[in-house]
């Protein structure tokens, strides 16, 4: 089965949101971060970058990993979610 992260931060509305929508996905891993950068620990600083989400994340939130490809946002996020089979 492919991996799949949901990347978001704490204190977000667009990330309460796709966690909102995404109750019923056991195929999804939710990672909630800190919201102040400076509050991440240096193990979930390397867990971003290693998936390469940090610059999105310091842009905007949430964001969905996945093995094809990256969805930055929540309506991008429910599109994707609307396109699955």
């Amino acid at each position: 089965m492919a991996e799949k992260i949901l990347f978001s931060l704490e204190h977000c509305l667009k990330c309460t949101q796709t966690k909102d929508i995404l109750t019923n996905r056991e195929d999804i891993t939710i990672v909630t971060l800190p919201h102040n950068l400076q509050d991440w620990s240096d193990d979930q600083k390397q867990m971003v970058r290693s998936y390469d989400v940090l610059g999105d994340l310091e842009r905007t939130a949430p964001v969905l990993w996945t093995d094809t490809g990256k969805y930055v946002g929540y309506l991008r996020i429910r599109k994707w979610l609307q396109d699955q089979p």
